[in-house]
């Protein structure tokens, strides 16, 4: 799929979309639904962003805080209209982009942004090896905290792209919008693996801690 240089864009405080996983989405603010329309009778797409700068400090970004500005962008796989006007979505995250500029903040946002591709992706034997591991985390996580009807492991393991692996992940296991931010601005999918990894551990740890 193309991304264009400019996205519209909602602006969601808190929450963090990851590139292949899916978000339910319910659109009731006026400027949102504005958006959902033009987005559906265009190319069904549209951004997530945790942040932005104001648009007036658009020259005043630094290089380094700029790397920081990341958005998701999401793709419509099914929308549905209420009487009242607010709608419910079903948004698949396809790729990640750096946040260029604000183009416009009226009558919703538009975002100016660049490819942020994934880098240093492990091959053959190593991501086994990475799957394995991340894995038999989430084996253990899920003794130790799921109900009975919690199959969340069983789909874990019924993937076969790691990059979707780890991103499931914490879509499904994290509750830190501020772990899940770190893992979206993080580039390099070993580096982003291990992160995933330790979040994993940690929360084994505090769940046998709970246990005893």
């Amino acid at each position: 799929m193309t991304i264009p240089n400019e996205l519209p864009a909602m602006i969601l405080p808190g929450t963090v979309l990851l590139p292949k996983t899916i978000m339910p989405l319910r659109i009731f603010e006026e400027r949102y639904q504005l958006m959902l329309a033009d987005s559906l009778g265009g190319d069904r797409i549209f951004a997530i962003a945790n942040g932005v700068p104001d648009a007036a400090d658009n020259d005043s970004i630094s290089d380094s805080d700029r790397k920081q500005l990341v958005a998701t962008v999401g793709l419509i796989r099914v929308s549905s209209q209420n009487p009242d006007g607010t709608s419910i979505l079903m948004l698949e995250g396809t790729d990640r982009v750096r946040i260029e500029e604000v183009s416009q903040l009226t009558p919703y946002p538009i975002l100016r942004v660049s490819k942020f591709p994934t880098t240093n992706r492990p091959q053959d034997e190593f991501e086994a090896e990475i799957v394995v591991v991340l894995l038999d985390k989430v084996d253990q996580l899920h003794e130790l905290v799921a109900v009975d009807e919690d199959n969340a492991n069983a789909a874990c393991h019924a993937i076969d792209d790691l990059e979707m692996l780890a991103h499931f992940i914490m879509q499904t296991y994290c509750n830190s919008s501020v772990m899940m931010l770190r893992t979206l601005e993080t580039t390099n999918l070993i580096e982003r693996c291990k992160l995933v990894s330790d979040y994993l551990q940690l929360q084994i740890m505090l769940a046998e801690e709970t246990g005893e």
